[in-house]
């Protein structure tokens, strides 16, 4: 191993056989010299992120942010990745640390920041917003900060973005965007007769999110034995919604939304049982 840079007292940046890795400790950037060699056993961890961009952008962060929020933020990952079934990308160690610390000095400044569709992304993201809730809790015991539903709405975020690997949230709150456009159509044409409760509705909300990942991310469409549909299917109000719901993303969002996609979303909400 050799010193590549010096972040600060507590961050280095080392070259382990042309790997670059941040090696975290406190007071080890003191001894540390460029180009020299540097021992394994005087950090006390080490952040080995997937490309050179996100690794200088961890080494920036971490510039400017105390280890304390680090090493805190790293354990918050840690217990994210205990919840949540998706992998998630190594970008959350900067978005999430990053935030984490802004928010709490934000907190203490007393400072307000706006809540973003957070029934939506309860309803959507279940076992993320879980983890976002219990995380804010943490924060909140760990700093005597009263961080509330706002927080648990961009910390769902961040975790959303980690599962899509995305390093900015445009395309995790568009699809919570699109999502709930599809949502308020679907409370109109059914004047919220929906049994929430139900697995039919479960399985429906899993599907529009996937539906409207698809067409964000330009994926193929899943093929399915429609062999069932006949031309009477049209005129049932499942199909009749599942066409109003294509074109109000067709034309809000220039995305085109094949038949297959339709008759799927009509089959899923010709499942749904009624209150």
């Amino acid at each position: 191993m050799r010193v590549i840079k010096k972040i600060n007292h507590n961050v280095v940046l080392i070259d382990d056989e042309g790997i670059e890795k941040i090696a975290m400790g406190r007071g080890i950037g003191f001894s540390a010299v460029v180009n020299e060699a540097f021992e394994e056993s005087k950090a006390d961890k080490y952040f080995i992120l997937d490309t050179k961009e996100k690794t200088k952008m961890f080494s920036e962060m971490a510039a400017q942010i105390p280890l304390e929020f680090i090493e805190f933020a790293e354990e918050i990952i840690q217990f994210i990745a205990t919840r949540i079934k998706a992998p998630l990308d190594s970008n959350i160690y900067i978005a999430l640390t990053d935030h984490i610390y802004f928010a709490i000095q934000r907190k203490k400044e007393d400072s307000q920041v706006s809540a973003i569709m957070l029934p939506e992304m309860k309803l959507l993201y279940p076992e993320e917003y879980t983890a976002a809730a219990e995380v804010v809790e943490l924060i909140n015991q760990r700093y005597q900060t009263e961080l509330g539903s706002n927080e648990i709405g961009f910390i769902t975020m961040h975790i959303i973005n980690a599962e899509l690997g995305e390093q900015n949230s445009l395309n995790g709150l568009k699809i919570l965007e699109m999502t709930t456009l599809i949502l308020q159509l679907l409370e109109k044409q059914y004047h919220y007769q929906f049994d929430t409760d139900s697995l039919a509705y479960h399985r429906l909300m899993i599907h529009i999110k996937f539906l409207v990942k698809r067409l964000i991310y330009q994926e193929e469409t899943p093929t399915e034995n429609f062999t069932f549909f006949n031309e009477s299917f049209k005129l049932t109000k499942p199909y009749i919604t599942a066409e109003a719901i294509k074109a109000i993303i067709e034309k809000n969002y220039q995305l085109e939304v094949q038949e297959n996609e339709v008759i799927y979303l009509a089959v899923h909400l010709a499942r749904i049982h009624y209150k």
